[in-house]
């Protein structure tokens, strides 16, 4: 058996223009590769919703980037799915995380007040195994979804593979 790199991650959302707005603008995700509302046929029964639900649906993207690691914001509506109730600080069992690099952390913070979130960890450096690394942080998005960011080129990590993952980091 053979698994491909994960494709998207599929949020639901409660306001689809509001979290569209929010990574695009602030996560820089802003090339549609696909949108529109979901009619007919059975997506309904993959989202654990009954029949006869109002699907709206946007897949985002990075410009420039292959059709992998795409976030897909779907609003469901006529009824609406209910609220995860948890803590916006701290993690949760069954939670996941989105992990992107990015280049500027500082841009992030800057760019973010303008929407509704919440900082888990503001932008540090990150010690692991007695070395200091490079600088991550942690927020939440409009729906409470937590998104972990890498202080690292994108750039560089696609054309030549150089990863923090793999680098030791500096000695403490």
């Amino acid at each position: 058996m053979k698994l491909s790199q994960m494709v998207r991650a599929a949020l639901q959302v409660s306001d689809l223009e509001q979290s569209k707005a929010f990574y695009g603008d602030v996560l820089g995700l802003t090339e549609v590769y696909s949108e529109g509302t979901a009619e007919g046929g059975n997506m309904h029964e993959f989202i654990g919703m009954p029949a006869g639900v109002t699907t709206r649906v946007c897949i985002l993207k990075q410009p420039d980037f292959t059709a992998y690691g795409m976030v897909g914001l779907f609003e469901v509506k006529n009824p609406s799915p209910p609220k995860i109730e948890r803590p916006s600080e701290g993690c949760n069992l069954g939670e996941i995380c989105m992990v992107f690099y990015c280049s500027d952390l500082d841009e992030v913070i800057r760019r973010a007040k303008a929407f509704p979130h919440t900082v888990v960890c503001e932008p540090k450096r990150i010690s692991v195994r007695g070395h200091i690394k490079q600088r991550e942080m942690a927020l939440r998005g409009p729906n409470g979804e937590k998104i972990n960011l890498i202080e690292w080129d994108p750039d560089e990590a696609a054309n030549t593979g150089h990863r923090p993952e793999k680098w030791a980091g500096e000695p403490e």
